[in-house]
């Protein structure tokens, strides 16, 4: 058994871009990362909380779709019988007791700054904490939504419960709120 694939001879993969080699030593220690580090990467781990939200929803057999850059929402959720639009926001750090999330759309050293969302702009909130692996979904329309130290571990064991509570504020059907999954029954 080989632990790793050997090159064939003459053969060198290219070195790894100067950037990333620098965002695997600056990352090396995420969480434990200085806030100016989160925000040099912030575009990375942003991207790193929408991978975990496209892994749950494959744990739970369901489909999402990845979306461009420039839409409103990061993901479609595709159920059975709709299409529901997510926006995916991702939290590293607490303040207090929380992981607080701002929804606000656009990046503060971007050429708009950040603004807020239109209430059209998309159907439900994902909301991830990334260092523990967890995700909070709520259609509730505010500026800032918080997710206690205490949530966790229910976000963990039950990670299916938020996102049914969510789909069915929507009046979202076809999804059982009895069912003990979201895949097909």
């Amino acid at each position: 058994f080989m632990s790793h694939q050997f090159l064939l001879p003459g053969f060198q993969p290219p070195a790894p871009p100067r950037e990333r080699r620098k965002a695997r030593e600056a990352l090396r220690n995420y969480p434990d990362i200085p806030g100016s580090v989160m925000s040099r990467y912030g575009k990375q781990l942003g991207t790193a909380g929408e991978l975990l939200f496209d892994s749950l929803m494959m744990r739970l057999g369901e489909r999402s779709v990845r979306c461009d850059e420039h839409e409103a929402f990061d993901r479609i959720l595709w159920l059975p019988n709709s299409f529901v639009r997510v926006q995916v926001k991702t939290r590293h750090t607490m303040t207090g007791d929380s992981y607080v999330f701002d929804i606000k759309k656009g990046y503060q050293r971007g050429p708009h700054g950040t603004r807020s969302y239109d209430r059209s702009e998309f159907d439900i909130l994902a909301l991830v904490v990334l260092p523990e692996g967890v995700i909070r979904f709520t259609r509730e329309w505010r500026n800032s939504h918080r997710i206690r130290r205490s949530e966790i571990p229910h976000l963990r064991a039950r990670p299916a419960e938020s996102l049914l509570e969510a789909l069915e504020g929507i009046d979202v059907t076809s999804v059982s709120s009895s069912a003990p999954s979201l895949g097909p029954t």
